[in-house]
């Protein structure tokens, strides 16, 4: 009986390998996989349960063990999550400078343009940790507002101001190109505008520095609106989001609570570290430390080396972060 076992679970594993195999060469997405798998260990469990039935009175508790839960053990194994508690909401938008406000109506105007025709929708689906929190719709779209398609000046360049690390919004890719949703959003504003395009890339800190210089026509990287609405002529807002904090999964740390006496890290000049400088100061007086860092691909580095315990950050953000983690 024993042997038997063994072959039957042996023949679990072959099942669970084959169907994670499958779904790699089909491109079958990992949900179906896992479904395939978790279907191929509930056939084998009931066939245990056949063949012991009549011979052992444990033939029931001996399927049982066999009879996994595939999808509890993948979920499982995330590495990263974020808490259940959240820092606050906020607002995406694109800052220009202050009096700027032919220019900021203009592109709001494009934006529009492309809800409309479906471009802002389908940049989305390229990067779907931002999808869910894309706010814009066919209802907000006022028709009167759009500029002619291919009315803008052929001899003007817009310069787009950055984060040159900010995935999924902005960021500088291995090759030296530039890539991300507000990234193809701009680029798509002035291909229908008809104008020229420049990517002004810059560490976040340096972005009032960059647009007062005239470096950059705006700031567009997923720049939020809530406590800066005086400083900066405002286009559209185009995205909402919830700043979090992003642990590793055995971490052992499960409320806001929990970071009593840990070590946090924020990058500069972002909303999350606003947040811990104002509205969760009383949060950030618990930590053993508030560590800054230069961008947040940095401070993911750190949380994975285990230099620090946490991350305050935005949750589309963080789900890129852990999406391409390694």
């Amino acid at each position: 009986m024993k042997k038997m076992l063994c072959l039957l679970l042996a023949l679990v594993m072959a099942l669970a390998l084959c169907a994670c195999g499958s779904s790699a060469q089909t491109g079958t997405t990992d949900e179906e996989a896992l479904a395939e798998v978790q279907a191929a260990v509930d056939e084998v469990a009931d066939d245990v349960a056949a063949a012991l039935e009549g011979v052992t009175d444990d033939a029931a508790a001996i399927a049982d063990s066999v009879r996994v839960d595939v999808t509890d053990d993948a979920a499982a194994g995330a590495a990263y999550v974020f808490l259940d508690e959240d820092l606050g909401t906020e607002s995406y938008a694109i800052g220009f400078r202050l009096g700027d406000e032919e220019l900021a109506e203009t592109v709001s105007g494009a934006v529009m343009a492309l809800v409309q025709n479906g471009t802002y929708a389908a940049i989305g689906e390229n990067y779907p940790e931002i999808a869910d929190y894309l706010c814009l719709t066919a209802d907000d779209v006022d028709a009167a507002a759009i500029p002619e398609q291919g009315s803008g000046d052929p001899d003007y360049t817009f310069k787009h101001g950055f984060d040159l690390d900010y995935p999924p919004y902005s960021y500088l890719q291995d090759d030296g190109s530039v890539g991300g949703f507000d990234v193809e959003l701009c680029q798509a504003v002035c291909e229908y505008l008809g104008w020229g395009y420049e990517a002004v890339p810059f560490n976040w800190d340096a972005k009032d520095m960059e647009l007062n210089a005239g470096s950059c026509d705006c700031i567009w990287s997923g720049f939020t609106k809530e406590g800066r609405e005086d400083a900066y002529t405002w286009g559209v807002t185009y995205s909402n989001n919830t700043q979090g904090i992003l642990v590793a999964a055995d971490s052992g740390i499960a409320t806001l609570a929990d970071l009593a006496g840990r070590s946090v890290g924020v990058q500069t000049a972002t909303s999350a570290a606003e947040m811990l400088e104002d509205s969760q100061a009383d949060l950030a007086a618990t930590f053993a430390e508030l560590r800054v860092y230069e961008t947040y691909t940095i401070a993911f580095n750190d949380l994975k080396a285990g230099a620090i315990d946490a991350i305050a950050i935005d949750m589309t953000a963080g789900a890129f972060l852990i999406a391409n983690e390694g």
